[in-house]
């Protein structure tokens, strides 16, 4: 008989065990509990056992020695350090193992703990749609800000472009409005001095006679400048005199090496120029000779053709350019493109007409003022405007040249300032009109890359990452708390589960449930001659098939101690007396088939004893901390007993244990009938022995057929305080 007195205590009338709640067992139907009647019956049934204890061949000092504790054979492995040496599974720490070792460990570990998971994965499926969805909807929040932001991003990039685009066609103009105050002056010089009203006779009308004759036409042409040798543009007087009113009104104006030229063209021709070569506004050996401009018909030359009428058939200031001028052909670009304003004068005289497309408007001609674009575009600093802030700029101009050919004007784009290559997508740079000169000014800024922000795809990228980080750990959150929870659930019934998260006691009553008790024959010799882990790794493959065979016959196990096993039928989940015997009834006849033909890896064999009781017991939950599922009372207490007292490979079962099977009408069981047993509290019971099923059809008698059967349960429920109700 080996028993270990630390693991199970058979004093006191009860025994606790903490459960692995089997989550497969079914709800059986509830046993009504039989009420209490005092009657003659109590009397004879113990008269009857108190002959019993005459009768009985267990003497006293036998029962006393059966019923002593056992050594443990525990504190025997302890006090034995040779039993725990064991060279096939050798501990290292971690200083001792290599770090090849360790690595290998730690991967192993890791394979294990990943398999783990997976399992609760296969078993819980709603945690990875749970994890899906999270990852989905954090990934599409997540998205949606990196969107928005890029977005607010790219508008705002995408604004400053166009603003700085704004300020610098802003930056222009507001240069070019400089000249208007000398052209103004000028104009009113022209208007109150009379050596300025015979002019536009003088020079008359485009091909009329007595008009100012033309040059030979250029090589594509083109008529573009008339012969004013010897006539009043080359007068020196008339020249002197204008030369005193322009230099007056050009260092007035304060714009030195900007305004480079003024000029007056009675007609549409340029008759006057100040300063004729102008050195004054360029560093050495650079130079500005306008000698070439004297004569030259703005109206009639094609590619001024458009400004000129422009400039006639409006009041205000006209600006075109800039353009490359075409009386310098040998100066310095620098020097020869430059920005024409001009401006109209009205006629003061009824001859004063200009006939443009047959039509004739009252104007003296116009005034002109020359800028000289190279150190405007230096003055703006517009380069460094974009370069400071990475961006790329193309400035261009849209000329209308009129064609002799087609008398239509042709559009061209030339381009003023920036870079000569501008090949962007379309959304990678902004294109904006500047409201600068009557020509077409239009400037493009953009970035190499665009204007989405560079972090975006990186965004993108991270946000799915902490996306699958943040599912992931939520994920293995979930399952350890899932893995905890099925812990707990296989542990404790659900319905204890429920009380004790509510915080109440849980406690139940249960009228009629079944014990069984097991433990290994000779396992105190056996466990001497092996050593510990030998010891362990028997008992868990013996028991681990037992657990298997529990499942199957749904009854609940209790718990393991050492070579003890014990499960219960009928508890947690209720079901009546007869069917909770009839399932451990079952399990305990395969658990020795099992013990039969069991043999361990190192091939020792296994031999058992069983023990059965049937009766009322309590059942609940002790403890917070590592709560047990535990059950109590005389009847688990006299299962013990039936255990202790049972042989080898044999199952033992008490009489009530009997009569419930024998009133079972599923199975049919063979029983034989064993001696008479004294137990402490008890007195002499009579006990019986379950060989297995029945191979024939014949059933023993049952309640039904023996009504004296029912008041025999019913007599013995009142020994523990139970009765059937009326």
């Amino acid at each position: 008989m080996e028993h270990q007195n630390s693991a199970r205590s058979v004093t006191g009338g009860s025994v606790v065990a903490s459960s692995l709640y089997g989550s497969s067992s079914e709800h059986c139907s509830a046993v009504r509990r039989p009420s209490r009647r005092l009657s003659s019956n109590i009397v004879e049934r113990s008269t009857s056992l108190a002959k019993l204890r005459k009768r009985s061949s267990v003497t006293n000092s036998t029962l006393t020695t059966a019923l002593q504790p056992r050594k443990s054979m525990w504190n025997n492995l302890v006090k034995d350090d040779q039993v725990w040496d064991d060279e096939d599974d050798e501990e290292l720490s971690n200083e001792q193992l290599s770090t090849g070792e360790a690595i290998r460990n730690a991967w192993i570990s890791l394979q294990i703990s990943a398999k783990e998971k997976l399992y609760v994965l296969k078993c819980h499926p709603s945690i990875l749609l749970f994890t899906l969805i999270l990852f989905g909807g954090l990934t599409s929040i997540g998205l949606y800000g990196v969107q928005k932001l890029a977005e607010e991003q790219e508008n705002t990039s995408r604004q400053d472009a166009y603003d700085l685009a704004i300020d610098t066609g802003a930056w222009f103009s507001h240069a070019l409005d400089s000249t208007l105050l000398p052209l103004f002056t000028l104009s009113q010089f022209v208007q109150q001095l009379n050596m300025f009203a015979k002019l536009p006779e003088e020079i008359g009308p485009a091909f009329q006679p007595g008009s100012l004759p033309f040059l030979p036409p250029n090589q594509n042409g083109e008529y573009t400048h008339r012969n004013a040798t010897g006539y009043v543009c080359k007068d020196p007087g008339m020249v002197a005199s204008f030369a005193d009113i322009a230099s007056i009104i050009k260092k007035d104006a304060n714009m030195e090496g900007v305004l480079v030229n003024l000029q007056v063209a009675p007609m549409g021709t340029v008759c006057l120029i100040y300063p004729l070569k102008n050195t004054e506004d360029f560093q050495p050996p650079k130079y500005f000779d306008n000698s070439n401009s004297v004569g030259h018909d703005l109206i009639t030359d094609p590619t001024r053709k458009f400004i000129a009428r422009e400039t006639v058939l409006t009041d205000d200031v006209v600006i075109a350019g800039p353009l490359s001028l075409r009386q310098c052909p040998n100066c310095d670009v620098t020097v020869k493109t430059v920005l024409y304003v001009r401006m109209a004068v009205n006629a003061f005289s009824q001859n004063h007409v200009i006939n443009i497309d047959g039509v004739y408007y009252k104007k003296w001609g116009f005034v002109i003022a020359l800028i000289n674009w190279a150190e405007l575009v230096r003055r703006s600093d517009i380069d460094e405007r974009f370069a400071m802030r990475g961006l790329r700029y193309q400035l261009t101009r849209t000329d209308r040249n009129y064609n002799n050919t087609t008398h239509e004007f042709d559009v061209t784009v030339n381009i003023l300032a920036g870079e000569e290559s501008f090949e962007l997508q379309d959304g990678d740079f902004v294109s904006v009109r500047l409201d600068t000169t009557n020509n077409e000014w239009n400037i493009k800024v953009g970035k190499n890359e665009g204007f989405k922000p560079l972090w975006k795809n990186g965004a993108i990228a991270g946000t799915f990452v902490v996306a699958f980080v943040l599912s992931f750990m939520l994920m293995i959150i979930c399952i350890e708390n899932q893995t905890r929870h099925d812990l707990l659930r296989e542990m404790l019934p659900r319905k204890a589960l429920r009380k004790i998260r509510m915080g109440k006691t849980c406690v139940e009553k249960y009228d009629v449930a079944t014990v069984f008790f097991c433990d290994i024959v000779g396992y105190t010799t056996m466990s001497a001659e092996m050593k510990a882990i030998q010891v362990m790794k028997m008992l868990n493959e013996f028991y681990t098939e037992v657990d298997k065979i529990a499942t199957k016959h749904k009854v609940c196990k209790i718990q393991t101690i050492g070579d003890a096993y014990m499960v219960t039928g009928g508890v947690p989940n209720r079901c009546s007396g007869p069917e909770s015997a009839l399932n451990v009834a079952l399990f305990a006849i395969e658990t020795m088939e099992l013990a039969k033909n069991f043999l361990t890896s190192d091939g020792a064999k296994v031999i058992i004893r069983a023990g059965i009781n049937s009766g009322p017991l309590v059942a609940g939950v002790v403890g917070t901390k590592r709560p047990q599922y535990t059950v109590f009372g005389d009847t688990v207490n006299l299962a013990s007993r039936m255990e202790s007292t049972s042989e080898k490979m044999r199952i033992q079962c008490s009489n009530m244990t009997y009569k419930l099977l024998r009133d079972s009408k599923a199975n049919m069981f063979e029983f034989d009938r064993n001696d008479e047993i004294e137990v402490r509290g008890k007195g002499v019971i009579e006990t019986w022995f379950i060989n297995g099923i029945a191979n024939d059809n014949t059933k023993p008698q049952s309640s039904s057929d023996n009504g004296g059967d029912t008041a025999e349960i019913n007599s013995d429920l009142q020994l523990y305080g139970y009765s059937e109700s009326p």
